[in-house]
């Protein structure tokens, strides 16, 4: 049995607006029409029997909604929920369990991170492959041979050569800086770990039993919620992986077109350059600009500016030179501390009855875009400072307002006066999609009484 299993728990500040806290990376459309989140379950369908994904409690409907929309479907085995953040070497430890009771300890599990970006599909497969001929063995990383000095990734050393392609790890070096890193390109035998890993779950599970007891012990204890109590907060390479280079092995890929999505700049590099240099995705003009990142869903134009990063998203701007990554990185944290709407939120929510788009928002009135799930429903519930007027776009619903029931469809409409109980379901075989405008006094969240079906 192969399982791969997908770390989607992270959380950044260095690409804000399009991450947020209850939105982060691996779940924004950075690069393409999918996340980087979405690329991962596809690539995980051709590499495994099985999908497993571990992500924060806060991520469940973000991690299912997501699968849905490429033909994933997770069911509740599927899917392992942390309920805090306690970095990776917790959170494969975890799964490594779970997976363990499902299929066995002797099953093959490929780890792949959700915040990465991997252009050539094709190549990593080839070195996934060739990591299965030692994973009974060894845990196998994947590396890329570096293309130019970066101190904030972390290095494996590449040893003597095992079988055909894969080969010994003598060193692990993480974030070694840039003087150093500049050295190691230098010496030749560094490669970036992509955290790309294949080995037996029995394997790994050993590992961190010998060498991280503080993270092992509490988790065979204590059920999950309380073991996090006790759990250290540590990563699975520090902490694990380079204490123990002797049972690893690492596959030098060829050209993955790999990156971490580390920064904007990262971005930068990535997306395709017109002449000037400007890497651009939406409507953009500009007279004189050059060597810019310009992501927009509006048109923004640029007027002799160079070496330039424009984000604008639906509710936030930013505007800043290239490389001051560290100095977003400390607005955004300053931003939280002000509990800011825009840094928190993001405008697309994902929740288990389908997903709402925040279209327009002021004090006294809201739109938004509702898509529900076949089968599923929104309420009941009742708003005691608003009322609702719900339009279907598309879709047939069936709408119970207090008490009394309806079918309506595509250019129907139906109003929701303030104090009903109320719920909408979707009694077709596609999804209901439907514009919702809530008007009053008060529209906060917390201006909702939920009540039984």
């Amino acid at each position: 049995m192969k399982v791969a299993l997908i770390l989607a728990g992270g959380f950044g500040t260095r690409l804000w607006p399009l991450s947020r806290k209850d939105f982060p990376k691996q779940f924004a459309k950075i690069i393409g029409e999918t996340s980087t989140y979405q690329q991962s379950l596809k690539r995980a369908r051709l590499m495994a029997d099985r999908i497993v994904v571990v992500t924060s409690s806060l991520y469940k409907y973000l991690a299912v909604g997501q699968a849905k929309e490429i033909d994933v479907n997770l069911d509740e085995d599927d899917l392992i929920l942390e309920p805090e953040r306690r970095n990776t070497a917790p959170a494969i430890y975890y799964s490594l369990m779970r997976i363990s009771e499902r299929f066995g300890p002797e099953s093959i599990v490929v780890i792949l991170p959700s915040d990465h970006v991997i252009m050539n599909d094709s190549e990593l497969l080839k070195a996934y492959m060739k990591s299965l001929d030692v994973a009974n063995d060894r845990i196998v990383l994947i590396g890329v041979p570096p293309s130019k000095p970066e101190g904030g990734l972390g290095y494996i050393r590449a040893g003597r050569e095992i079988i055909d392609g894969v080969r010994e790890v003598e060193m692990f070096k993480e974030k070694p800086g840039q003087n150093e890193a500049i050295n190691m390109l230098k010496e030749g035998n560094w490669v970036w770990n992509t955290m790309i890993m294949t080995f037996r779950a029995s394997n790994m599970m050993n590992l961190i039993e010998k060498t991280l007891p503080s993270v092992a012990d509490p988790l065979r204890k204590f059920e999950l919620n309380e073991a996090y109590k006790y759990v250290q907060e540590i990563d699975v390479s520090s902490g694990t992986l380079s204490k123990v280079p002797e049972s690893l092995a690492v596959v030098v890929a060829g050209d993955l077109g790999w990156s971490d999505l580390g920064s904007f700049e990262s971005v930068y590099e990535l997306l395709q350059k017109d002449a000037e240099g400007n890497a651009r995705s939406g409507k953009v003009r500009y007279h004189g600009a050059r060597n810019n990142l310009i992501l927009s869903k509006r048109l923004v134009a640029l007027v002799n500016v160079n070496d330039m990063i424009v984000i604008d998203d639906e509710d936030a701007i930013l505007v800043m030179p290239k490389g001051s990554g560290q100095d977003l990185k400390e607005l955004v944290e300053g931003m939280l501390k002000e509990e800011l709407p825009e840094v928190i939120e993001h405008r697309v929510k994902y929740e288990e009855w389908g997903t709402k788009t925040i279209l327009l928002t002021s004090e006294s009135y809201e739109v938004s875009r509702l898509k529900i799930y076949p089968g599923r429903s929104l309420g009941p519930k009742r708003h005691f400072h608003r009322s609702i007027y719900w339009q279907i776009l598309s879709g047939t619903a069936k709408v119970i307002v207090d008490g009394n029931e309806s079918i309506i469809a595509r250019g129907e409409g139906i109003r929701i006066p303030l104090g009903l109980p109320h719920s909408i379901i979707n009694v077709g075989k596609i999804p209901l999609e439907v514009i919702e405008i809530a008007t009053g006094e008060y529209l906060g969240s917390n201006d909702v009484e939920l009540l039984r079906a």
